[in-house]
Order: C-alpha cells, then sequence, then structure tokens
C-alpha cells in the first residue's frame, strides 16, 4: 500500500469525523482544520477540542494499522508467506533449509510456551464499548478496500462509517469511576472473546501448516503451547477489593465465558455438518460410542422418534450434549451464591 493510500484512507475518516464534528460541535471544526480555537473560549469549548484532536489522533492510528495490514497482504502476494521475516512460514523453513533435523525441530515445539497475562492497568481506561468501536470503524475501512462495490453500495458503506464514527463521538470515552473487579474482568473477557478466541487456533494452524511444508516427511504434534494468564481477580496484594470470594466469581466467569463460546462452536459445527447416512456410513465403532453416550445422557428415547438417516438421527448432535454445560454450571453457581448471601431480610 503506498503513501497516497493511506492519505486516501486518512483524508476519509478526517472528512467523516469533519462532517460529524459540523453536525454535534460546529464551533470547534476549526480545530481540525488546523486553525486555532478563539482564546476567549470557554473552558467546556477547549475541552471539547482537545477531545476532538484526541479521537482524530484515534481514527489516524485506526488508519495506519489498515495501511500496514494491507501492505502485509501484498508483500505476501509478492513474495510468498515464507519470506515474510518473523512468520511461522520463514523461520521453520529457514530451520529446514539450514539443516535443522526433523528430531529436533520436534523437541523445540514439545517446549514451545507463549503465556501473555492480562492485566487491567490504572492507565487503561479505555471502555470496551469504546474499543468494540474502534474495532467496527476498522472493519469498516477493511470492507472499503473491496472492488466489486458499485457506487450505490460504497456511499452506503460511508454512511456507516460515518455513523461509527459519530456513535464514538457521542460516547463517554474514558471511565469517570476507579472499576470494580467485575467491570475489570469484563474488559479482560472482551479481548479474548473478541480476539484471542479467534486467532489462537489460527495461530496453531499456521505452525502446523509450516512444520507441513519445510518437513514433508516427517509428522508433528503440536501441543497447546499458547495459554492465556490474568492477573484479573486474583491480584491479592495490588487489590484491596479482591477477596477469595471475588477470585472465586473471576474463575468462575472465565470459565463459563470459555464454555459459552465453544458451546458456539458446537451450534455452528451442527449447523452445518447435515449429513446423511443415505451418502456416507457411519462407522461400527462410531456408532456404538453415539450409542453409549446417547444412553447415558437419557436422550435415547426422543432421538429415537426422529427420522431415519436425518442430519438429527447421526452422530453430530450428541455434540450438542456437554454444550448444554454453561446453562447448568450457571444456575449452580447462582444457587451457590444466593446460599452464600444467606435469605433477604424481611
Amino acid at each position: 500500500m503506498s503513501a497516497e493510500d493511506l492519505a486516501r484512507t486518512a483524508g476519509l475518516l478526517h472528512d467523516c469525523f469533519r462532517d460529524v464534528i459540523r453536525t454535534h460541535e460546529p464551533e470547534i471544526e476549526r480545530v481540525l482544520a488546523g486553525e486555532a480555537l478563539d482564546p476567549q473560549a470557554p473552558p467546556e469549548l477547549v475541552a471539547r477540542a482537545i477531545q476532538a484532536q484526541g479521537m482524530w489522533f484515534q481514527l489516524l492510528s485506526i488508519a495506519e494499522q489498515n495501511a500496514a495490514m494491507r501492505q502485509r497482504r501484498q508483500s505476501e502476494i509478492e513474495r510468498g508467506h515464507d519470506q515474510l521475516r518473523g512468520t511461522f512460514a520463514q523461520v521453520v523453513s529457514a530451520a529446514a533449509r539450514s539443516g535443522i533435523a526433523a528430531e529436533e525441530m520436534r523437541a523445540v515445539i514439545a517446549n514451545l510456551r507463549v503465556r501473555p497475562v492480562i492485566t487491567a492497568h490504572p492507565t487503561e481506561a479505555k471502555r470496551v464499548t469504546v474499543l468494540e468501536k474502534h474495532r467496527r470503524i476498522y472493519r469498516r475501512l477493511v470492507d472499503l478496500e473491496a472492488p466489486r462495490w458499485t457506487p450505490r453500495e460504497r456511499s452506503a458503506l460511508v454512511e456507516s462509517l460515518r455513523t461509527e464514527i459519530e456513535l464514538l463521538w457521542l460516547t463517554g470515552e474514558l471511565r469517570l469511576a476507579k472499576p470494580t473487579v467485575e467491570q475489570e474482568l469484563a474488559w479482560g473477557l472482551y479481548f479474548v472473546s473478541e480476539n484471542l478466541f479467534e486467532v489462537v487456533p489460527e495461530l496453531v494452524d499456521k505452525l502446523e501448516r509450516a512444520l507441513r511444508q519445510a518437513y514433508p516427511a516427517d509428522g508433528f504434534e503440536v501441543p497447546p503451547f499458547f495459554q492465556l494468564g490474568s492477573w484479573i481477580g486474583g491480584d491479592r496484594d495490588g487489590n484491596p477489593f479482591v477477596t477469595t470470594d471475588v477470585t472465586r466469581r473471576t474463575l468462575f466467569d472465565n470459565r463459563i465465558a470459555s464454555l459459552r463460546r465453544y458451546r458456539q462452536r458446537v451450534a455452528d459445527l451442527l449447523r452445518t455438518l447435515s449429513v446423511t447416512e443415505r451418502a456416507t456410513p457411519i462407522a461400527p465403532e462410531f456408532r456404538d460410542a453415539l450409542a453409549r453416550e446417547l444412553a447415558a445422557s437419557g436422550e435415547t428415547r426422543r432421538r429415537a422418534h426422529r427420522p431415519p438417516g436425518a442430519p438429527g438421527s447421526g452422530g453430530v448432535p450428541v455434540l450438542d450434549l456437554p454444550a448444554r454445560r454453561p446453562r447448568q454450571l450457571a444456575a449452580r453457581e447462582r444457587r451457590r451464591r444466593r446460599a452464600v448471601a444467606g435469605p433477604e431480610p424481611g
């Protein structure tokens, strides 16, 4: 991506933002044009002008991130993924070319550990709502990259981008009070649920693909090397509000958040795998294992009424059984918390 492309993206964001300011705070639009504010302006207007400049720098940062990713994709197209410095493909292929044996590489992979730790640092004052709006603005820029849009469709996307920027301007940007542990947890889980949960499997897949390409005659088993840690809800020496019960609730909420994401994955799988036995036979071993799972769950009688060979009568729906655990665990935790709190005063 050229400097002209970056300037074009930044110019689009600037035009949208100036239009928002013109609608809601016309007195400070001149600041975005590089002009000075009236020295006699009231403090409230000065504060809004400073906020507008700060928000413009945020939008400019989003434009730069978008430009960097477009440049990276273009480099991969032109040079190939294994030539991008720092990627698994480049590192593993370089190791293979330098004579590192598969057994040695296998030992390295077995000991690989990556554990980022999430912390609700006091300097991170942005609300989850604001972070989500930044993400949506970035996604609108990605949508606008495609050349397939008609002028009408592109105009609608630009209007959608302008709406996201307007919502960002109208949203309280900073926390005005010290967040509770529950709010800190919601902030941390945002990154896990909206980013890491999707990215980590892709990271593992990239490593496995790089190993297959660099060592085609050898097999590798990649362990779950990427694991997350968190200070939130467990920082006993740094946060006086973190008690034993707070830590217990935090662990439970993290567990439920993970199970809910897995449950969503299972639901997506159930909608996708619509294979019938008439098209492909089921192995006897799988059928026996399925029968045992259904019998243990009490689902055998209900599923017996489904049409033979239909997707619902096969083995995939049994995946939904452990996926119900989040609801069961949440109900159990609510009962436990009510028991700990005791009866309400009459």
